[in-house]
Parts: C-alpha cells; sequence; structure tokens
C-alpha cells in the first residue's frame, strides 16, 4: 500500500540566533507529538547519527537523512555509518558545481553504485550552489540519466530563475519534469524574489497555491508509477534566517513553527484528496 509521512526539518527548528535551547531528545518529543512522522537532519557523523537514530526510534519517528557529498568517497563513507541504523531515505545536497555535464554523470553514477548496496532510496536534491543548481542543466541530468531520482525542492528553482505566477507554460512543464523524476520533497513556499515566505500572508496565497498545484501533480504522478513502493515522504522545512524574512530586530516575522503545523496539514488534506480521487 502506497503511503504519504511528513517530516519536520531539525534545522527548521533553530530560531534566529541559529539555536534551539532544548536538547535534541526535548525537540524531537515535540515534533512527535504534534502528530510527525519522522524528522530530517545530517546523517552522517557515527556519534551523531546514533544518537538521532536512538532517540527518533524510540519516539517512532523515521529520518530522512542529509549528506552534502564531493566525492563519491563521501557517500560510501556515509553509508558505512547509516546502513548500522537504516533510515527512510538519503538525500544528497551534492556540494559540486561541475561546468560539463560529462563530470556530473560521471559523480552521480558512481554514488547511483553505491546505492545499490543499501536498502534504502538515496536521493539527489534540487537545490542552490548544489549540482542541481540550474534547472535546465537538472533537466539535461535527467535526460542523460534514466534511473536518476531526485528529491524536488522546488523552491529553488522558482526564486534562482525568478519564475512568475501565474507559471509561463514552458516554466510549468520543465517543473514537471522535475515532479517527474521526483520520490520526495522538501516544502517551502518561495517567491519569484524570496526563497521563503510566509504561507499564512493573503499576499503570498498565489505562491502558496502554484505550490500546491505543482505538489498536487508531484504526489498524483507519484502514486500512478508502477514501481512505487513504501510511502512518499514531504519535509516541513521552513528554514531560520536568512531564509526566513526577519523583522528590524533580526526576528522572523511569524512563527515557523505554527506555519510548519500548517504546512503538514495542507499536505497531508492534500494527499487524501489525490490518492481518493
Amino acid at each position: 500500500m502506497k503511503a504519504f509521512v511528513v517530516f519536520q526539518s531539525m534545522w527548521a527548528m533553530l530560531d534566529h540566533r541559529g539555536q534551539n535551547d532544548l536538547p535534541l531528545e526535548a525537540q524531537l518529543e515535540q515534533i512527535a507529538a504534534a502528530g510527525f512522522d519522522g524528522i530530517t537532519d545530517h546523517f552522517y557523523q557515527p556519534a551523531a547519527v546514533q544518537r538521532l537514530a536512538t532517540a527518533a526510534h524510540g519516539l517512532g519517528l523515521q529520518i530522512e537523512g542529509q549528506l552534502f557529498p564531493r566525492t563519491v568517497d563521501d557517500l560510501a563513507a556515509a553509508l558505512d555509518v547509516i546502513s548500522r541504523y537504516g533510515c527512510h531515505h538519503l538525500t544528497l545536497q551534492a556540494d559540486v558545481r561541475p561546468r560539463s555535464l560529462k563530470e556530473a554523470i560521471g559523480l552521480i553514477e558512481g554514488w547511483q553504485r553505491l546505492a545499490e548496496q543499501v536498502d534504502f532510496p538515496v536521493l539527489i536534491e534540487t537545490h542552490r550552489y548544489r549540482i542541481t543548481n540550474d534547472l535546465i542543466f537538472t533537466l539535461d541530468l535527467l535526460d542523460a540519466l534514466p534511473d536518476l531520482k531526485l528529491l524536488a525542492d522546488l523552491s529553488h528553482y522558482v526564486v534562482g530563475r525568478e519564475l512568475p505566477t501565474p507559471a509561463d507554460p514552458v516554466d510549468d512543464a520543465q517543473i514537471r519534469q522535475i515532479l517527474q523524476r521526483s520520490w520526495a520533497y522538501h516544502g517551502r513556499v518561495a517567491s519569484s524574489e524570496q526563497v521563503q515566505v510566509p504561507i499564512s500572508f493573503v499576499q503570498h496565497q498565489p505562491w502558496v497555491e502554484q505550490f500546491m498545484s505543482w505538489w498536487r501533480y508531484g504526489f498524483s504522478d507519484w502514486l500512478a508509477r508502477p514501481d512505487t513502493t513504501g510511502s512518499l515522504s514531504f519535509t516541513c522545512e521552513l528554514g531560520p534566517p536568512p531564509y526566513a524574512i526577519t523583522g528590524a530586530d533580526g526576528r522572523d516575522i511569524t512563527d515557523r513553527w505554527a506555519e510548519a503545523l500548517l504546512l503538514k496539514d495542507r499536505v497531508r488534506a492534500l494527499w487524501h484528496e489525490v490518492a481518493n480521487g
């Protein structure tokens, strides 16, 4: 049976100082009590992986691991650690910026060979200042690598390319190509000028609806794939400043935790609507 799970980003638990005064275990308890299915966090250093896995699994929370590899060996070393504990999936923010498809393909094929050796998915995240920085370059990678699986964070393409709303038909078709190859999501709403806008503000509702429309398409496409198993994950990733817009005092202009709960409920309702026709 195909299911849907919503995670909370541990990075999003940081305040305007880049801190959280609660210990890790208390943060996880807060996340579990709020009804999230899991968490997203850095997942490659042995001591941190052990602590996070022990605490999260004790609360019934699943884990999306994050890694920032620059080489094939970076992933190999991380998988040696992660495989002892497992995870829902691992997402790679590939911290390289090759100028040629050939160089990028060589790296990704190396990561894909390693991914075949573990029993959890390894996905490439769409993200600025990473191997997937440019939308068109990423589409070329998808053409060259038919087995490449992405994690879609569409906010980076919207702000990075200053995409308009309503979506231009060409832009919309290109975003849908990304969604057709995506197996997980990181969720925030961007505008042409901001990577993260408050989703509760009236003036941002056209952008909220644009992202909901894309996610609707992505959920529907994932459900229709004959080779999908397990659960599709969506991480609420409302990051701290400088992602979050701040006032003159340097503090967030909204309650990001409250907005994460709102986003969780919105995407669960969207999934239910799509899954039940």
